[in-house]
């Protein structure tokens, strides 16, 4: 079980990086800041000769939704892509100032004795469950995406 919402692993193929390349252009469209459609590519971003940054485009509101970037390998009969999926950068700085923000000024709240005993559990355990809360967000948009975008560099969708 990984605690961190970071992942890395890499999917082997034995088609070209050039096919590669187009099965997933033809699941990708570039950025756009509104979606009045619902007809549209499953993921958004870019593809380069090396590589490729996308994130899958979702109607609802998920802050925890993988930034997914990958790197092509050119093997003698088969193209390696490692891919790599992390939460926003802006997300894991947010989370890290609540945090010290909720502990900062709850303990000294604890030690001064100010909160009821059969309450302070709660004050602490708060921030646990928020945490809980994100890495399941976390991991169940990254286990959707790896398994999609397998699928498409496979060719099987």
């Amino acid at each position: 079980m990984k605690i961190l919402p970071h992942d890395t692993f890499t999917i082997t193929t034995p088609d070209s990086v050039n096919i590669v390349r187009q099965r997933l252009s033809q699941k990708v469209e570039p950025p756009k800041a509104f979606r009045f459609y619902t007809k549209h590519a499953p993921y958004e971003g870019s593809i380069s000769e090396d590589g490729f940054q996308i994130s899958r485009i979702i109607h609802y509101r998920n802050s925890f939704l993988p930034m997914i970037r990958g790197r092509f390998e050119v093997q003698s009969h088969q193209t390696l892509i490692h891919v790599e999926m992390n939460i926003h950068p802006f997300v894991m700085a947010f989370l890290g100032f609540w945090f010290f923000f909720w502990y900062s000024a709850v303990i000294p709240i604890l030690f001064t004795g100010s909160i009821p005993n059969h309450i302070t559990p709660i004050f602490v355990s708060m921030p646990i469950l928020m945490l809980f809360i994100c890495w399941g967000s976390f991991w169940y948009e990254a286990k959707r995406s790896r398994t999609e975008l397998t699928q498409i560099i496979q060719g099987q969708v």
